[in-house]
């Protein structure tokens, strides 16, 4: 099998998932959760029954997992993409043992098949969960990915902004990945959607790139925003 087309896993991919999904529930059930919305008429997610695709930074991803499980009580339906890599096989199990599904796929490796398994996903009524700087950055900038996929699904992305000023922060890693403190603060923001056209441009997928990374900038202390977004 070609290595673009390879899903990697090892012998303990599946016992180190099960053993990361206890280490995250034990750590989230003690956060003070708060969840904001751009329609404060929702409680909780502004989804409703339609698949979407959900854009969260990489480095927030302890969370959110928990937060579909025990906030949204598994209300949607959703996938999650990971990447083909052993690490990605982890994240899987994490994922299923949240009721969630995985996808996987990078743009280094299953890039084309992983694409096509999340437009069937979508058009099967389960939402997707995407990191758009992943697999390896650089962090905070959008991929082409996430916007093709709402331009050829007709989907909208919503983009989850999550705020955890109370942290670890992994510095090695290059997504600076963040796990937040036992007993803190964490607020999770669900932004309005956000459409990409159909049939649109190398040009305008870069455009629609800036314009996410703008739109996911809640959280992020070190935001820069790019100059021709500001005007």
């Amino acid at each position: 099998m070609a290595k673009s087309q390879e899903l990697r896993s090892k012998w303990w991919s599946r016992p180190l998932g099960h053993l990361a999904w206890f280490c995250i529930s034990a750590v989230c059930f003690t956060l003070r959760k708060r969840v904001v919305c751009y329609d404060t008429t929702e409680t909780a997610s502004p989804m409703g029954s339609k698949p979407v695709i959900v854009s969260l930074w990489h480095n927030r991803t302890f969370v959110p997992c928990y937060f579909y499980k025990y906030v949204l009580r598994g209300t949607v339906k959703m996938s999650m993409l990971t990447s083909a890599s052993k690490d990605g096989a982890m994240l899987a199990t994490v994922a299923e043992d949240y009721g969630m599904r995985a996808v996987r796929g990078s743009s280094g490796r299953r890039g084309v098949a992983g694409f096509l398994d999340m437009v069937r996903e979508l058009k099967s009524g389960y939402s997707m969960c995407i990191t758009p700087d992943g697999p390896k950055g650089p962090r905070y900038r959008c991929h082409a990915g996430v916007i093709k996929l709402a331009s050829v699904s007709g989907l909208p992305i919503i983009p989850l902004g999550i705020d955890i000023p109370h942290c670890w922060r992994i510095n090695k890693a290059w997504d600076g990945f963040v796990i937040p403190k036992p007993f803190s603060k964490v607020t999770i923001r669900w932004g309005e959607p956000f459409y990409v056209p159909a049939d649109i441009s190398d040009e305008e997928v870069k455009e629609y790139c800036a314009r996410l990374d703008v739109l996911m900038a809640y959280g992020r202390p070190d935001f820069e925003p790019i100059e021709e977004i500001k005007k």
